[in-house]
């Protein structure tokens, strides 16, 4: 889960003030001709605003919605949120200062178009930058934080390679529920195993009863489920395995986190993409109409977003493509990334 610092907040709060007072002062020189009052408005707003806009941060970390995918909705949502707060903030200053409830207006209204702007942006800037958030912090960070030290074995993943003969790698299977994931992950195992291919496959549902069966399904849980599967992947890497994982991971942030732990030259994406409407016309499980019906919550495709992966290696298209030629696909890429060492 993400924690997000007091200090991540006061900085955005400063950094956030100083574009909106400068864009404050300017506005109000504009449409005063004063740029005396200007400066009055602008300096009067810095004491009001940080303070309202730090609140206002506080109050949206405990808002679920969007927080998850890190979506630009979230961003759309706090910059309209924020903007309501401000303008009314710069209102009744603007009012107060220059003794005019006009002016007050005028300045309140043309804020808006500009600030509704420069805010968003500010957001989306600040998603890119990583000081304040802990669970951003790297392996070796970890390491140092906590007096730990990785320990070295006899045995390295060296010596398990050169005895299996080929490289390892992990085959992640990302698609909607009932997208045909598991299925063909089953298949392209079998091929890899008539290969002589060492393999393991790890599947939603099998891990959920074991290693995971103290999660839910909420936003953070599931996030953490794709996480401790990556982990999971990295030891199956370290032994020279070749790991096939099936698992819907709608979110770009997650397999964003299973490339930064198992390395993206020992990753192989493999988007199922099988449309909305032919996995709930199949619903095999079921889901589809209990999540339809209410019974299942933030359930992907029906309430919960799908983000199609962009960046994977194979996609394939289930409305065109037979299943012997989708594996046949998969196992092409495959092979050439284990390519024997023997």
């Amino acid at each position: 889960m993400k924690e997000v610092s007091h200090k991540r907040h006061i900085a955005k709060a400063i950094t956030w003030r100083c574009i909106g007072t400068l864009d404050t002062i300017f506005l109000s020189w504009f449409i005063t001709g004063d740029p005396y009052v200007g400066l009055q408005i602008g300096l009067a707003e810095v004491l009001t605003k940080m303070l309202l806009y730090y609140l206002h941060e506080r109050v949206w970390i405990r808002i679920n919605l969007g927080k998850h995918t890190i979506s630009q909705w979230r961003h759309i949502l706090k910059t309209i949120s924020w903007r309501v707060v401000g303008t009314l903030d710069t209102m009744l200053l603007a009012w107060v200062i220059s003794g005019s409830p006009v002016v007050g207006l005028k300045v309140g209204m043309a804020e808006v178009v500009t600030k509704m702007l420069l805010y968003y942006l500010h957001e989306r800037a600040w998603y890119k930058i990583d000081y304040g958030i802990k669970n951003r912090t790297t392996n070796e960070n970890i390491l140092a934080e906590n007096n730990l030290s990785p320990q070295e074995f006899a045995v390295s993943q060296q010596h398990r390679l050169s005895l299996k003969g080929h490289k390892p790698l992990l085959v992640w299977f990302s698609g909607l529920s009932g997208s045909g994931k598991s299925t063909l992950a089953n298949m392209v195992e079998k091929k890899l195993y008539e290969k002589k291919i060492h393999t393991y496959l790890l599947d939603g549902d099998n891990v959920r009863t074991g290693l995971n069966n103290d999660l839910n399904f909420t936003s953070e849980d599931r996030s953490e489920n794709i996480r401790r599967i990556a982990e999971v992947a990295r030891l199956f890497i370290d032994s020279g395995t070749v790991v096939i994982a099936a698992f819907i991971t709608p979110l770009k942030t997650d397999r964003a986190t299973i490339k930064a732990i198992v390395g993206e030259n020992n990753f192989v994406g493999v988007f199922v993409n099988t449309s909305l409407e032919e996995c709930e016309r199949r619903d095999v499980k079921g889901l589809y109409k209990k999540a339809r019906s209410g019974e299942i919550k933030n359930f992907t495709g029906v309430d919960a977003p799908y983000e199609e992966p962009v960046d994977f290696d194979i996609t394939i298209d289930t409305a065109a493509c037979g299943t012997e030629e989708a594996v046949a696909q998969i196992l092409n890429i495959v092979e050439r990334r284990i390519v024997s060492r023997k």
